[in-house]
């Protein structure tokens, strides 16, 4: 593959239109949401462990009582949006006291994700 690659214009390619739904779950269930969001057709969904405790909860300074806790983000477009943060809600249980909390934000700008398919590249390098 010949070097530099050059790249397409980014400004053509920015989706103004996608949403992220964040959320920390104090009892950890990411393992069992991501699969129902996947089923869903969701696939832009990240998960991380994170230490702490919920608000309010008595906890010994610097120590945290619980590594259950996970923090989560879905990307979804807008006409998604409010469908996914309604589902998360209630499989996550999110009504219920000291269970988490979840928020959704307008992202400014982001963009697609397009990996070029093995077949193409593997072409290019063979016609050279």
């Amino acid at each position: 593959m010949p070097l530099p690659i050059s790249k397409p214009d980014l400004s053509k390619s920015y989706l103004d239109y996608t949403w992220m739904i964040s959320g920390v779950l104090y009892e950890g269930g990411t393992d069992l949401l991501i699969p129902e969001l996947m089923k869903k057709g969701i696939n832009e969904v990240y998960f991380y462990n994170v230490a702490g405790s919920p608000v309010g909860r008595k906890s010994v300074a610097g120590v945290a009582d619980s590594f259950d806790v996970e923090q989560f983000h879905v990307l979804v477009s807008a006409d998604q949006a409010e469908n996914v943060f309604d589902f998360i809600y209630r499989f996550c249980d999110l009504s219920e006291p000291n269970k988490g909390f979840i928020n959704m934000n307008k992202l400014f700008r982001s963009t697609r994700l397009d990996l070029p398919e093995l077949n193409d590249t593997a072409n290019e390098e063979m016609s050279d």
